[in-house]
Order: C-alpha cells, then sequence, then structure tokens
C-alpha cells in the first residue's frame, strides 16, 4: 500500500471518529436540555379609554409630550413587586411589553391630543414642535405586597415648561408630584396590569387639567 493510500485511510479514519464525537456530543445536549418546553412569557400593556371632559375654549398654541424618564430600578420591562422597604422581584413569565416610562408617556400623549384643549399636541419624536413642553419622571411603578394585600403604586413628577421664555428660572411653569395606588381586582399579573391602568386612568385627566389651567393662566396675562 502506497504512502498515498495510508494517508486517505488515516483521514478516513479521522473523519468518522470526529463525527462520532460530534454526535455524542449533540445527543448529551439534547438530554440535558430536554424535559418540559419552557413557558411562553406574556406581554401587558396599559389600557383604558381615553378621558372626557367638558368643553373648555381651545387654546391657540401647542405643547409637546417629552420622553419620560424612570427611576433606574423601574427603567426596564419586568413586572416588579416589592414585599418590603428593601426587597424587590419580579414575575419571571410576565413583563411590561414596553418600557413604563414610554408606556405612561404615549398614553398621556393620547389623551391629550382626545383633549381637544390645544391647537395640536406633538409626540416625543418632534422635537422642534410645541411651545410648552410636558417632562415626567416615574418615581415608583410597582407592585406592593403587604398585610393589607396586593396593589399597584404610581408616583411621578410632571414639569410643564414654556419654551418662548428666555430665562431658564421662567421656563418652569409648574412641578407636581402626582401618585395613585391601585388594589388588584385579581391575584394575578394581569389584575397588576388592570390596577396599573385604573390608576393611571385617574391620574391622566389630573395632570391634564393641571397643564390646561397653568397654559390658560399664562396666556391670559
Amino acid at each position: 500500500m502506497g504512502i498515498y493510500s495510508l494517508l486517505i485511510k488515516c483521514c478516513r479514519q479521522i473523519s468518522v471518529k470526529s463525527l462520532l464525537l460530534l454526535l455524542s456530543f449533540a445527543v448529551v445536549a439534547g438530554c440535558v436540555g430536554g424535559g418540559k418546553p419552557q413557558a411562553p412569557v406574556e406581554n401587558y400593556l396599559l389600557d383604558y379609554p381615553a378621558p372626557t371632559f367638558e368643553k373648555r375654549t381651545k387654546i391657540d398654541d401647542t405643547i409637546r409630550v417629552s420622553r419620560f424618564t424612570t427611576a433606574t430600578v423601574y427603567n426596564n420591562h419586568s413586572m416588579i413587586f416589592r414585599q418590603d422597604n428593601y426587597a424587590l422581584d419580579s414575575f419571571n413569565y410576565s413583563r411590561w411589553a414596553v418600557n413604563p416610562a414610554d408606556m405612561l408617556g404615549d398614553n398621556l400623549l393620547r389623551d391629550l391630543q382626545a383633549s381637544g384643549f390645544f391647537r395640536a399636541v406633538f409626540p416625543r419624536y418632534v422635537v422642534d414642535e410645541g411651545r410648552y413642553i410636558v417632562q415626567g419622571g416615574i418615581e415608583e411603578f410597582f407592585l406592593r405586597i403587604d398585610n393589607k394585600g396586593k396593589s399597584a403604586v404610581i408616583s411621578l413628577a410632571i414639569t410643564l415648561k414654556d419654551t418662548k421664555q428666555r430665562e431658564a428660572g421662567k421656563r418652569i411653569m409648574f412641578q407636581k408630584r402626582y401618585s395613585r395606588e391601585e388594589t388588584l381586582p385579581e391575584q394575578s399579573p394581569r389584575g397588576y396590569c388592570q390596577a396599573m391602568s385604573f390608576g393611571w386612568q385617574k391620574l391622566s385627566p389630573q395632570i391634564i387639567d393641571d397643564v390646561y389651567s397653568a397654559i390658560q393662566k399664562a396666556e391670559n396675562k
């Protein structure tokens, strides 16, 4: 047998051994990864009808809802719950579909547009439009679990600015903290989402009322 034939035979033997080794790894990986399939993750969004308001004089100016910020601990998609002041946890297979900051900001934008109180209401993407700017910062957004039961907690600060004011100190028209706590209608992540929806459904009109009143007062000076 020539040297060339010996080389071919050796290569074939090595290839067969390599193939068998790869197959054995695949079998082991299949055994380790086997068992019950992982449960699907459910994504939740706040949902409620846009608020209705009594008819008011439309303000002939524009307003923009800036992108909300949020405390670092809530700056994610996790549905967080807390049982005391020091520890927090989140549901394994349930999460918010979008970041809470964007979820609240988008709903406030929709509600402002539905109110009809302003000539135009712009989203955060339209950065060059809007005389008045609404900014929001989420401080708390979690499920509280204590001896009284389970409740959804929302807390945020809203700032209204007038971009036409040249002096920085005069641009801020008001800054106010809003908070709400709602009992869960059912003991589940869905109930958690429903309670958050109820809470924001009540806070959003309060914010809009305050924004409208502040701007109307400024424009009537």
